[in-house]
């Protein structure tokens, strides 16, 4: 009998579902089936792929009811916010399809303009984008769906395949849409699920020689070991990876949408995002008055069962999760640190952790490591060169925002800040889905949106022609 994983739901704690805990054979077998297809999808015209990708996002819309309450019941998000992931994630399928005739437009070279080598008036050049062939895509736990759509929906529109590693935490609804996108006629083997131990798929994703590129969104440890030894064996890899975004809140800023921004920053789904606010950086001038709204806004935020229509902040996805948020925050205290607000009333069963609000030394681990959770760490600066001193502060380099009515100034700024995207005057949660998205240092390697993905899936070819 195949042994299980369980899949725990968050807001109870309970198990919701088991998924299989396969082999390394199973998971080499689901690799051969994906490369075994490429032949059959590659035969598909690059209209009909389109086509069928647009099936898929009118498949998820027609279910998205269904599958927005079963990932809130597997990650714990808002049911309200789940609705709109599931919206979101059926746009990328389209914006795929409309992207891929643009991206596999390529070039004609009149090479008679070039006068070396010799006879060039006799030559003309294609140049053009062919599939890479199996793409490895390993996805995390906090927006499933979404993230799936930014990797599989790229490489089904050039003509690759796919094998999917979901987050153990994770794997149900990706399973379905899995399922939708073979049920819409994409050749069986076009798009393999597996599931099991992390390191030991993410090895054989490494080693199998049928795998050409691994697309990664996860931890920047994790991610940029799987990276290097990936490249090592000649493979392409996109790896979007931590942060530890930071908010600059100059004294001449519209506070009231500066709070909204922090609030929705770092608390939207608990702050288990990798462009969540994870640093709050507050001129002097303006501090307590900020700290003072940022209170009360957080202090409205209703806290609960994540299948409720009037939930903002739900469960951390683990027990583990909520043990590290302790530890973030005991440090803190240990080291000098006080807490300014903490939300009372949080549900005692399920993962749940308090949203808060701290001041912290800059040697505690809530300003060094990157902060997967409801915790807000601010700080007090007297000017813009320090602003950004601290901003910068970080291994990472993902997201960042700033907040001013001056743009000239906020503008200056950004161009000084380490980071992939710099918002002014809006949250750091937001990602444009053909926008490049990732970032600086650890925070990644290259760039995802599904224009940039589906460049880094193809590889480019030049065909050169002699003329009679």
């Amino acid at each position: 009998m195949q042994r299980q994983i369980p899949v725990y739901e968050p807001a109870t704690g309970e198990v919701l579902a088991y998924v299989p805990d396969m082999s390394i054979n199973e998971v080499r077998d689901a690799i051969s089936k994906a490369y075994d297809a490429l032949p059959r999808i590659q035969s598909i015209p690059a209209y009909e792929r389109a086509k069928l990708l647009m099936k898929v996002a009118q498949a998820i819309r027609a279910r998205k009811e269904e599958l927005a309450r079963l990932l809130t019941r597997e990650i714990g998000r808002p049911i309200k916010s789940t609705r709109l992931i599931l919206e979101r994630t059926a746009r990328i399928y389209e914006l795929a399809a409309q992207e891929l005739p643009h991206v596999l437009t390529g070039e004609f070279i009149p090479l008679e303009a070039y006068d070396y080598p010799a006879g060039n008036e006799k030559r003309i050049a294609f140049i053009r984008r062919e599939p890479v062939g199996v793409v490895g895509a390993i996805t995390p736990f906090n927006f499933p769906p979404d993230s799936m759509a930014h990797k599989v929906a790229p490489a089904l529109a050039i003509g690759n395949t796919v094998v999917l590693k979901p987050s153990r935490n994770s794997p149900l609804t990706e399973t379905e849409i899995a399922k939708i996108i073979t049920e819409v006629g994409f050749p069986e083997g076009s798009i393999n699920v597996v599931t099991g131990d992390s390191s030991m798929i993410g090895d054989e994703f490494v080693n199998n020689p049928k795998v050409s590129l691994i697309t990664f969104t996860g931890s920047s440890k994790v991610g940029l070991n799987l990276a290097s030894r990936a490249i090592l064996m000649g493979k392409r890899v996109i790896m979007e990876l931590g942060g530890s975004d930071a908010m600059i809140i100059l004294e001449d800023a519209d506070l009231n949408k500066a709070v909204q921004a922090a609030t929705v920053g770092r608390f939207d789904y608990a702050g288990q995002f990798c462009n969540a606010t994870k640093r709050l950086i507050v001129r002097d001038e303006v501090y307590d008055e900020f700290i003072k709204r940022l209170t009360e806004s957080v202090s409205k935020l209703k806290i609960g069962d994540p299948l409720r229509e009037d939930t903002d902040v739900g469960p951390l996805i683990s027990r583990e999760a909520v043990e590290t948020m302790e530890f973030f925050v005991n440090d803190a205290l240990s080291k000098g640190g006080r807490i300014i607000y903490r939300v009372s009333g949080v549900p005692e069963r399920g993962f749940y952790y308090p949203p808060t609000i701290l001041e912290a030394p800059f040697n505690s681990a809530v300003w060094i490591e990157e902060v997967f959770g409801p915790v807000l760490p601010v700080a007090r600066v007297k000017d813009d060169d320090e602003a950004v001193e601290l901003a910068n502060r970080t291994e990472y380099g993902l997201d960042a925002s700033i907040f001013s009515r001056n743009f000239s100034r906020a503008y200056k700024l950004a161009t000084r800040i380490k980071a992939g995207t710099i918002f002014i005057n809006d949250t750091t949660r937001l990602r444009f889905d053909n926008l490049p998205f990732g970032g600086f240092k650890k925070s990644g390697i290259g760039r995802e949106s599904v224009r940039d993905t589906m460049i880094e899936m193809s590889e480019v070819k030049v065909i050169s022609y002699t003329l009679d």
